[in-house]
C-alpha cells in the first residue's frame, strides 16, 4: 500500500490505521509511547531536582526512542505495496532499518567501553541519591520492551503456501518473517535492559563498598555483551543488503541442481540465480537446457519446480526457462558450464536486475 498524498489529519488517521492493524508496527507503537512518556518525567524531574543525572538518562532515552521510530517507520514502509519503482516491495527497508539499529548499537558499546575506561583510570565522585529508584523504573519500562519483543530474536518459522505464475513456471511462498528490523529493536531494548541492571548492581556495591570503580566495571561488561549480542544481526543483514544466500540455501541448492541435471533430458543448466529477498524469502531463476525431443517443456518445467520448492528453503518466487539445446544458441551460452561452479548465486552489491553481469565477471564463492 503506498502512501497517497493526504491532508495532514487524513494522513494521520491513515498511517495510525497501518499501525493499529500489524502486530509488529502495534507493539513498536505503544512502547515508544511509554518510551516518550518516561523521557518526559526523568526530564521534567530532572530540571526540578537540578539533577544532571536524570537529564543525561533522559537525553540518553531520546536517542532510543529515535531508534524505535526508525524501527516503526520501517515496519509501516515494508508493508507498501510493490511499484513500478520498487518491483520487489519495500521488505528491504526493514533489512536496512535493522542494518542502521545495529550499526548504531556497535557505536554505543564502543563509546561506552571508551568512557567506562577513563572512568575506572580516574574514578569520579557520584552522588547516588535517587539514581537506584530512577535505575529500576527504567529496568520496569525495559522489560515491558523484552517482554513484547523477545519472540523476534532469532525466530521466524512456520509458513503457509500460495502459488503464482511467472515467465516459464513461478510459484510463491509466504513464510512468517524472521524480521530483522523486529531484531534491531528487541536488541536496543536489550541493551538499555542490560544497562539498567548495571546500574542497579553498581549503584548497591558503591553504597556497600563505597568504591565508585563498579560503575564502569559494570559499563564495561555491558557494552562487551551488547556488541557481542549485535554481531549476528549485522552479519545477517549485510548478507541480505549484499544479496547474498545463506549457508542453508546455499547447500540445498548445490545438491538440487545434481538432482535437476540427473533428470530425464537434461544437458545443463545456466544462469543460475537466487538471492535473498528479505530475512524469510529466497527468489530465483534458471534456465533448463534440455533435449526436447525426449522430455516435454511443461513436465520438465513442473518438475525443476517441485524439485527447488521441496528442497530450498523460503523459496518465494521461481522463474524456469527450458530451451530446446538442439535449436539454442542462446546469449546465456558459457555463463553456467555444468554445475554451479560459474554462475550460481548474485552475491554482489548489484540489484537483482543488474547482477547478471557481475556474476558473468566472477564465480561464487561461499562466505564463511
Amino acid at each position: 500500500m503506498d502512501a497517497p498524498r493526504r491532508s495532514w489529519p487524513a494522513a494521520l488517521r491513515y498511517y495510525m490505521g497501518i499501525i493499529m492493524e500489524n502486530r509488529n508496527s502495534r507493539r513498536i507503537f505503544f512502547f515508544l509511547t511509554l518510551n516518550l512518556a518516561y523521557m518526559f518525567v526523568q526530564l521534567a524531574y530532572g530540571f526540578w531536582t537540578n539533577s544532571l543525572g536524570l537529564i543525561s538518562d533522559a537525553i540518553h532515552m531520546f536517542f532510543d526512542c529515535l531508534a524505535l521510530g526508525v524501527g516503526l517507520a520501517a515496519s509501516i514502509m515494508g508493508r507498501w505495496t510493490a511499484n513500478r519503482a520498487f518491483s520487489y516491495g519495500y521488505n528491504r527497508v526493514e533489512v536496512v532499518a535493522g542494518f542502521v539499529n545495529g550499526v548504531m548499537l556497535v557505536l554505543i558499546s564502543i563509546f561506552i567501553l571508551f568512557e567506562a575506561s577513563e572512568r575506572l583510570w580516574h574514578p569520579p565522585e557520584m552522588n547516588t541519591d535517587r539514581l537506584l529508584l530512577i535505575s529500576i523504573i527504567g529496568l520496569l519500562v525495559n522489560l515491558v520492551g523484552v517482554v513484547s519483543f523477545h519472540d523476534h530474536h532469532h525466530h521466524g518459522h512456520g509458513h503457509s503456501h500460495d502459488h503464482g505464475h511467472d515467465h516459464g513456471h513461478g510459484h510463491h511462498h509466504h513464510h512468517s518473517a524472521h524480521s530483522t528490523n523486529m531484531e534491531g529493536v528487541f536488541l536496543h531494548v536489550l541493551a538499555d535492559t542490560m544497562g539498567s541492571v548495571g546500574v542497579i548492581i553498581s549503584t548497591l556495591l558503591i553504597e556497600w563498598y563505597g568504591w565508585t570503580g563498579f560503575d564502569p566495571i559494570a559499563s564495561m561488561v555491558i557494552a562487551i555483551m551488547i556488541f557481542l549480542s549485535v554481531i549476528p544481526l549485522l552479519r545477517e543483514t549485510s548478507s541480505l543488503l549484499l544479496n547474498t544466500p545463506s549457508r542453508e540455501v546455499i547447500h540445498a541448492l548445490e545438491h538440487t541442481l545434481d538432482e535437476i541435471e540427473a533428470l530425464a533430458g537434461v544437458q545443463d543448466t545456466r544462469q543460475v540465480q537466487f538471492w535473498p529477498q528479505d530475512g524469510s524469502t529466497i527468489i530465483g531463476s534458471l534456465h533448463i537446457m534440455a533435449d526436447l525431443s525426449v522430455v516435454n517443456e511443461e513436465t520438465l518445467t513442473a518438475q525443476v519446480s517441485d524439485l527447488l520448492r521441496a528442497k530450498v528453503p523460503c523459496l518465494k518466487q521461481l522463474t524456469v526457462q527450458v530451451e530446446d539445446a538442439a535449436l539454442s544458441d542462446c546469449s546465456c551460452r558459457g555463463a553456467h558450464a555444468g554445475g554451479i561452479d560459474a554462475a550460481l548465486l548474485t552475491s554482489s552489491t548489484a540489484t537483482p536486475a543488474t547482477a547478471t553481469a557481475a556474476i558473468r565477471r566472477a564465480g561464487y564463492k561461499e562466505k564463511d
